[in-house]
């Protein structure tokens, strides 16, 4: 009996243990961002488009790094040129990016005043993977 009483006292905190860790890891919460630029090019015979969105996209790694977004990955990223609509320029670049980040209003706010994109949008996901079950 003294056995059993000895193997349950360590067994027990080791089983708390393992379910703390499962929930902990089973519960990832994730900010998911959507920023878009927009360029106008005027001289459409020596536009580099290719550079234009490389240098957006290196814009955008640059911003995490510096604003320190954790757990940040770009999960998508488009671009689209577009000729002239209006008269007022040669061609239209657009570069959409869908990034993810731990968790941060503060991250929301930076993005909206210092990325330097014309619109961002932003949403939570994983909460459902953090309640009991």
């Amino acid at each position: 009996m003294k056995h059993f009483i000895a193997i349950t006292l360590l067994v027990t905190p080791l089983l708390a243990i393992a379910d703390a860790t499962t929930t902990e890891e089973s519960c990832k919460v994730m900010d998911v961002t959507s920023i878009s630029y927009i360029d106008n090019v005027q001289q459409v015979d020596d536009a580099d488009v290719g550079a234009i969105y490389k240098a957006k996209t290196d814009k955008v790694l640059a911003f995490a790094k510096e604003h320190k977004l954790e757990d940040f990955s770009i999960i998508s990223q488009d671009a689209t040129v577009s000729g002239n609509c209006c008269g007022s320029y040669g061609i239209q670049v657009s570069t959409n990016y869908t990034i993810t980040y731990k968790p941060s209003y503060a991250a929301f706010t930076a993005l909206q005043k210092h990325s330097g994109s014309g619109m961002v949008s932003t949403y939570r996901v994983g909460m459902d993977s953090c309640q009991e079950k």
